[in-house]
């Protein structure tokens, strides 16, 4: 069953503290592992659904928000990794609007973009097959947003979110 939450600056703001104790977590777990922790979906979704006055949706369809002006279904994706990005869809997800958040770690900025859907299906995931290739396969297509989309079309972020300020800064 489909939930839409409305978010508030109460839910944003109790987000932004939980950053935090994620890049706590993540700096700790680099000391003694190679890798760390991916940012939880749960802190992109909610920034991405207060900055832009969405809903988020929970359960009941693949779309992570709901923008109650358009009607539009709305993925967020996200990556703590500034220089990079492995992004997945399940082959059976459907969307209208795709919203990227981009994390500088080392500045605790949260940038965010608005991704174009018109070609994603046609975004070569290997030297062979494409997004929509993978979907008719029942597989889950992998490819990096910042180097098909962002860079590429030389997308600009929308809006900034300083995690320190809880500060949300839209570009004019």
């Amino acid at each position: 069953m489909k939930r839409l939450i409305n978010v508030d600056r109460n839910l944003f703001e109790k987000i932004l503290d939980l950053y935090w104790k994620w890049k706590e977590l993540n700096f700790e777990l680099k000391k003694i592992y190679p890798r760390g922790v991916n940012l939880h979906e749960g802190i992109t979704e909610i920034v991405c659904c207060y900055v832009n006055n969405f809903e988020l949706s929970l359960g009941g369809g693949s779309e992570d928000a709901y923008d109650p002006r358009t009607g539009k279904l709305v993925q967020v994706k996200g990556t703590s990794n500034w220089n990079s990005d492995l992004t997945s869809f399940g082959p059976d997800s459907i969307f209208n609007a795709l919203h990227f958040v981009r994390l500088d770690a080392n500045e605790d900025i949260m940038y965010l973009y608005d991704i174009p859907t018109e070609n994603l299906d046609d975004i070569y995931v290997n030297s062979f097959n494409t997004v929509r290739d993978f979907k008719n396969a029942g597989k889950r297509p992998r490819f990096s947003i910042i180097k098909e989309c962002i860079e590429p079309y030389g997308l600009e972020p929308y809006a900034r979110v300083i995690i320190a300020s809880k500060e949300i800064q839209y570009r004019n």
